[in-house]
């Protein structure tokens, strides 16, 4: 995604900080108010405009532009940020399932069909 996929005045969404109870992740509904060169500006009703830049890598949102803090991420669509969520949670649940005192329970056959499909095969 670049800044040149948004359009003033669309819908955009950012995703908060996690500072949150849950570890669910909320989106925010924003305006576009600015689109540039560097920066795409958004505002929210109430709250003050901010600013969000492409990353380095290629990625499915917009970085906040801040010095401090947790940066915000920008997306195009509700969809953009329940996928970002899913991937984030399959992430998590892989690095619990690999954990080194777990992977002594799984068989052989187990880790064989893992092995298969993390180097591109296909699923057993």
């Amino acid at each position: 995604m670049t800044i040149k996929d948004f359009k003033v005045g669309q819908t955009a969404y950012i995703l908060d900080d996690g500072r949150r109870r849950s570890n669910e992740r909320l989106a925010t509904a924003v305006t576009v108010v600015k689109v540039g060169r560097k920066y795409v500006t958004v505002k929210a009703e109430g709250r003050q405009e901010a600013r969000f830049f492409e990353s380095h890598t290629e990625t499915s949102y917009l970085f906040e532009d801040r010095d401090y803090g947790a940066q915000r991420l920008l997306f195009l669509t509700t969809e953009a940020v329940d996928e970002y969520n899913e991937l984030n949670g399959l992430q998590s649940w892989l690095q619990e399932a690999a954990n080194w005192m777990k992977v002594k329970e799984y068989t052989l056959a187990q880790l064989r069909a893992v092995k298969k499909i993390l180097e591109g095969g296909e699923e057993p």
